[in-house]
């Protein structure tokens, strides 16, 4: 049972998150074959094996004697576990031939609402040119819910994150747009660090003291150099809305 409240979803997930991955829709008819094979197979795979417990059979058992009345309903999960297998090489072949030939998917096949469909298919690698600012759970269909009280999202225009490695900063009560926050660049320090450790407990196991101390000292200085703020780590900036390139 834990195949198929596993494997389902995720290829379920699959199905709808190709398009913004790839920018290409997976064929829906070799899609409904796809499900179908797979849940006949899933289904007579697994209800028989529900029955031949309640026969006394035993978990886990890979050979029996006959004369037990179990050889035709472990059969027919043979055939649904083999017919599962088909289905999933139909969901592979699926995969493989809508990266070559799948219809373009545009920005929103599926006309959700949420943020991440308002972006192209595939996404840049920056996602959004600007921060939007949100006003409702479901953005993308404002318009139609008519949800006016919590105001409209703004999706066009907001903070310009692009000048390396940033983050927005908000207040703390309201969450409106405050900072802007430089973070740290790369560094070798980390994996150093983490060299001196595995030093460190060598060095405790063969009672080396002083190496010991060495280590420590270390991983002190590669901690300060990487914990060491390059620049200015909060910028306030007044005026944090950019319009976003059509």
């Amino acid at each position: 049972m834990l195949l198929g409240i596993n494997v389902f979803p995720v290829i379920g997930g699959i199905y709808y998150w190709f398009p913004k991955m790839t920018g290409r829709l997976m064929d829906e008819r070799l899609g409904r074959w796809n499900f179908w094979v797979m849940f006949i197979g899933f289904n007579l795979a697994f209800f028989p094996m529900h029955v031949i417990g309640l026969l006394g059979m035993p978990r886990r058992v890979y050979t029996y004697p006959s004369g037990y009345g179990w050889d035709t309903l472990n059969l027919a999960s043979s055939i649904g576990a083999f017919l599962f297998a088909i289905g999933v090489l139909l969901f592979l072949i699926n995969v493989l031939r809508s990266l070559r030939q799948g219809e373009k998917a545009g920005p929103n096949p599926w006309d959700a609402s949420t943020l991440e469909w308002s972006t192209p298919s595939p996404p840049q690698p920056y996602n959004f040119a600007v921060i939007p600012t949100l006003a409702s759970r479901h953005p993308l269909w404002e318009d139609r819910l008519g949800e006016e009280d919590a105001g409209r999202s703004i999706l066009d225009r907001g903070p310009l994150l692009d000048h390396g490695r940033e983050t927005l900063g908000t207040t703390a009560l309201d969450g409106e747009p405050d900072v802007i926050l430089k973070m740290p660049e790369d560094s070798c320090a980390p994996i150093v660090m983490a060299l001196l450790l595995t030093a460190l407990c060598y060095c405790a196991l063969i009672h080396s003291w002083w190496l010991c101390v060495v280590s420590v000292l270390g991983i002190f200085v590669c901690l300060v150099i990487w914990l060491w703020p390059q620049v200015n780590l909060a910028q306030t900036v007044k005026n944090l809305n950019h319009e976003s390139a059509p």
